[in-house]
Protein backbone atom coordinates (compact mmCIF):
# COMPACT_ATOMS: atom_id res chain seq x y z
CA UNK A 1 0.00 0.00 0.00
CA UNK A 2 2.84 2.36 0.89
CA UNK A 3 4.65 1.67 -2.39
CA UNK A 4 1.49 2.35 -4.38
CA UNK A 5 1.06 5.70 -2.64
CA UNK A 6 4.66 6.73 -3.38
CA UNK A 7 4.26 5.74 -7.05
CA UNK A 8 1.06 7.80 -7.24
CA UNK A 9 2.82 10.86 -5.76
CA UNK A 10 5.67 10.54 -8.28
CA UNK A 11 3.20 10.43 -11.16
CA UNK A 12 1.47 13.58 -9.88
CA UNK A 13 4.79 15.43 -9.67
CA UNK A 14 5.82 14.40 -13.19
CA UNK A 15 2.57 15.66 -14.69
CA UNK A 16 2.40 18.80 -12.53
CA UNK A 17 5.93 20.10 -13.23
CA UNK A 18 6.32 21.31 -16.84
CA UNK A 19 9.39 20.07 -18.64
CA UNK A 20 9.75 16.82 -16.67
CA UNK A 21 8.32 14.70 -19.46
CA UNK A 22 8.93 17.02 -22.40
CA UNK A 23 12.57 18.10 -22.77
CA UNK A 24 13.48 21.56 -24.01
CA UNK A 25 14.74 21.64 -27.61
CA UNK A 26 18.52 21.30 -27.73
CA UNK A 27 20.49 24.37 -28.81
CA UNK A 28 24.02 23.93 -30.13
CA UNK A 29 26.89 26.24 -30.98
CA UNK A 30 29.81 25.40 -33.25
CA UNK A 31 32.83 27.70 -32.98
CA UNK A 32 35.47 27.72 -35.69
CA UNK A 33 38.33 30.09 -36.38
CA UNK A 34 40.64 31.25 -39.17
CA UNK A 35 43.23 29.88 -38.68
CA UNK A 36 41.90 26.82 -36.88
CA UNK A 37 43.21 24.85 -33.95
CA UNK A 38 42.70 27.66 -31.43
CA UNK A 39 41.67 27.31 -27.80
CA UNK A 40 37.95 27.99 -27.36
CA UNK A 41 36.21 29.07 -24.19
CA UNK A 42 32.43 29.42 -24.00
CA UNK A 43 30.98 31.22 -20.98
CA UNK A 44 34.46 31.17 -19.37
CA UNK A 45 34.74 27.39 -19.73
CA UNK A 46 37.31 25.66 -21.95
CA UNK A 47 35.41 23.46 -24.44
CA UNK A 48 38.13 22.37 -26.90
CA UNK A 49 39.93 23.47 -30.04
CA UNK A 50 38.32 25.08 -33.07
CA UNK A 51 36.21 23.79 -34.64
CA UNK A 52 34.26 22.58 -31.61
CA UNK A 53 30.54 22.05 -30.91
CA UNK A 54 28.84 22.49 -27.54
CA UNK A 55 25.29 22.50 -26.19
CA UNK A 56 24.12 25.81 -24.75
CA UNK A 57 20.96 27.31 -23.30
CA UNK A 58 18.73 28.45 -26.13
CA UNK A 59 17.60 32.04 -26.48
CA UNK A 60 20.70 33.38 -24.73
CA UNK A 61 23.95 35.17 -25.56
CA UNK A 62 27.14 33.33 -24.60
CA UNK A 63 30.59 34.86 -24.29
CA UNK A 64 33.30 33.37 -26.52
CA UNK A 65 37.06 33.55 -26.08
CA UNK A 66 39.36 32.27 -28.85
CA UNK A 67 43.12 32.17 -28.46
CA UNK A 68 45.67 30.70 -30.85
CA UNK A 69 49.09 30.12 -29.39
CA UNK A 70 51.90 31.01 -31.75
CA UNK A 71 51.81 33.09 -34.90
CA UNK A 72 51.34 36.42 -33.14
CA UNK A 73 47.50 36.44 -33.19
CA UNK A 74 45.39 38.59 -30.90
CA UNK A 75 42.88 36.95 -28.61
CA UNK A 76 39.36 37.08 -30.08
CA UNK A 77 36.76 38.08 -27.52
CA UNK A 78 33.10 38.40 -28.38
CA UNK A 79 29.65 36.89 -27.96
CA UNK A 80 27.21 34.76 -29.92
CA UNK A 81 23.42 34.70 -29.67
CA UNK A 82 21.91 31.20 -29.98
CA UNK A 83 18.13 30.94 -30.67
CA UNK A 84 16.14 28.19 -28.99
CA UNK A 85 16.33 24.81 -30.65
CA UNK A 86 18.83 25.90 -33.33
CA UNK A 87 22.38 24.91 -34.23
CA UNK A 88 24.45 28.03 -34.87
CA UNK A 89 27.90 27.94 -36.48
CA UNK A 90 30.18 30.94 -36.11
CA UNK A 91 33.64 31.35 -37.62
CA UNK A 92 35.85 34.03 -36.11
CA UNK A 93 38.69 35.54 -38.09
CA UNK A 94 41.80 35.98 -35.97
CA UNK A 95 44.03 38.98 -36.66
CA UNK A 96 47.70 39.46 -35.93
CA UNK A 97 48.70 41.87 -33.21
CA UNK A 98 50.57 44.03 -35.71
CA UNK A 99 47.29 44.69 -37.59
CA UNK A 100 45.99 46.64 -34.57
CA UNK A 101 42.43 45.45 -35.07
CA UNK A 102 39.81 46.94 -32.75
CA UNK A 103 38.03 44.56 -30.40
CA UNK A 104 34.54 46.08 -30.86
CA UNK A 105 32.41 47.18 -33.79
CA UNK A 106 29.76 49.57 -35.07
CA UNK A 107 26.15 48.52 -35.55
CA UNK A 108 23.95 50.63 -37.81
CA UNK A 109 20.23 49.81 -37.99
CA UNK A 110 18.05 51.47 -40.62
CA UNK A 111 14.27 51.24 -40.80
CA UNK A 112 11.28 52.78 -42.55
CA UNK A 113 9.34 52.83 -39.26
CA UNK A 114 10.24 56.06 -37.49
CA UNK A 115 10.36 55.68 -33.72
CA UNK A 116 10.62 51.88 -33.83
CA UNK A 117 12.33 50.21 -30.87
CA UNK A 118 15.65 48.42 -31.42
CA UNK A 119 16.70 45.41 -29.33
CA UNK A 120 20.08 43.68 -29.28
CA UNK A 121 20.16 40.16 -27.84
CA UNK A 122 16.85 40.72 -26.00
CA UNK A 123 17.98 44.06 -24.57
CA UNK A 124 16.55 47.46 -25.55
CA UNK A 125 19.26 49.76 -26.96
CA UNK A 126 17.39 52.66 -28.59
CA UNK A 127 14.86 53.89 -31.15
CA UNK A 128 14.93 54.67 -34.86
CA UNK A 129 15.46 58.42 -35.36
CA UNK A 130 15.52 59.99 -38.83
CA UNK A 131 15.47 56.50 -40.29
CA UNK A 132 18.48 55.06 -38.48
CA UNK A 133 20.08 54.04 -35.18
CA UNK A 134 23.83 53.59 -34.56
CA UNK A 135 25.46 51.79 -31.65
CA UNK A 136 29.20 51.88 -30.97
CA UNK A 137 31.36 49.52 -28.92
CA UNK A 138 29.32 46.42 -29.76
CA UNK A 139 31.02 43.13 -28.96
CA UNK A 140 32.31 41.19 -31.92
CA UNK A 141 30.38 38.09 -32.90
CA UNK A 142 26.87 37.03 -33.82
CA UNK A 143 23.95 39.01 -32.42
CA UNK A 144 20.16 39.02 -32.71
CA UNK A 145 18.64 42.35 -33.79
CA UNK A 146 14.91 42.97 -33.28
CA UNK A 147 13.09 46.07 -34.54
CA UNK A 148 9.45 46.52 -33.58
CA UNK A 149 6.68 49.10 -33.58
CA UNK A 150 2.96 48.95 -32.90
CA UNK A 151 0.99 48.40 -36.08
CA UNK A 152 3.94 46.82 -37.92
CA UNK A 153 5.28 43.30 -38.34
CA UNK A 154 8.41 42.76 -36.21
CA UNK A 155 11.83 42.40 -37.84
CA UNK A 156 14.18 39.76 -36.41
CA UNK A 157 17.61 38.82 -37.77
CA UNK A 158 21.06 37.51 -36.85
CA UNK A 159 23.97 39.77 -37.80
CA UNK A 160 27.74 39.47 -37.49
CA UNK A 161 29.51 42.42 -35.89
CA UNK A 162 33.06 42.85 -37.21
CA UNK A 163 35.90 45.08 -35.93
CA UNK A 164 35.08 48.76 -36.46
CA UNK A 165 38.23 49.40 -38.49
CA UNK A 166 37.33 46.50 -40.79
CA UNK A 167 33.65 47.10 -41.54
CA UNK A 168 30.46 48.66 -40.20
CA UNK A 169 27.70 46.15 -39.60
CA UNK A 170 24.51 47.41 -41.22
CA UNK A 171 20.95 46.15 -40.82
CA UNK A 172 18.12 47.24 -43.12
CA UNK A 173 14.92 46.50 -41.18
CA UNK A 174 11.91 47.06 -43.42
CA UNK A 175 8.74 46.84 -41.33
CA UNK A 176 5.49 46.04 -43.12
CA UNK A 177 2.34 47.65 -41.71
CA UNK A 178 -0.50 45.37 -40.72
CA UNK A 179 -3.43 45.44 -43.17
CA UNK A 180 -6.37 47.48 -41.91
CA UNK A 181 -9.96 46.43 -42.58
CA UNK A 182 -11.60 48.49 -45.33
CA UNK A 183 -14.57 50.62 -44.27
CA UNK A 184 -17.71 49.29 -45.99
CA UNK A 185 -19.35 51.74 -48.38
CA UNK A 186 -23.13 51.95 -47.89
CA UNK A 187 -25.09 51.09 -51.02
CA UNK A 188 -28.72 51.91 -51.91
CA UNK A 189 -30.91 49.45 -53.69
CA UNK A 190 -31.94 50.47 -57.20
CA UNK A 191 -35.56 51.62 -57.37
CA UNK A 192 -37.78 49.32 -59.43
CA UNK A 193 -40.67 51.04 -61.25
CA UNK A 194 -44.06 49.62 -60.27
CA UNK A 195 -45.75 47.27 -62.73
CA UNK A 196 -48.36 49.01 -64.94
CA UNK A 197 -51.97 48.49 -63.85
CA UNK A 198 -54.98 48.18 -66.12
CA UNK A 199 -57.90 50.55 -65.68
CA UNK A 200 -61.01 48.48 -64.94
CA UNK A 201 -63.93 48.78 -67.44
CA UNK A 202 -67.28 49.64 -65.78
CA UNK A 203 -69.69 46.72 -66.02
CA UNK A 204 -72.67 49.01 -66.66
CA UNK A 205 -71.02 50.56 -69.69
CA UNK A 206 -70.00 47.14 -70.97
CA UNK A 207 -73.64 45.86 -70.69
CA UNK A 208 -75.02 48.94 -72.45
CA UNK A 209 -72.63 48.39 -75.31
CA UNK A 210 -73.83 44.82 -75.73
CA UNK A 211 -77.46 45.91 -75.78
CA UNK A 212 -76.82 48.52 -78.45
CA UNK A 213 -75.02 46.01 -80.56
CA UNK A 214 -78.06 43.65 -80.31
CA UNK A 215 -80.47 46.35 -81.51
CA UNK A 216 -78.38 47.07 -84.54
CA UNK A 217 -78.23 43.41 -85.49
CA UNK A 218 -82.01 43.09 -85.36
CA UNK A 219 -82.38 45.91 -87.85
Amino acid sequence: MKRSFIFFVLLCVMFAVPGVLADEPVSKLTIDSIPGGADVRVSDMFVGYSPVTVEVAGGTTVSVWIERHGGGYDIWKGSVYVPKGEHITYTAKLYRTEDKIRTTGYLSVGSNAEGAEVYLDNGFIGTITNGTFVRDEVKLGLHEVVVQKDGYATYTGLVEVKPKNIATTSVDAILMPFATAATPVPTTAASVPPAPTRTPVPLAGFAAGLAAAGVLMRR
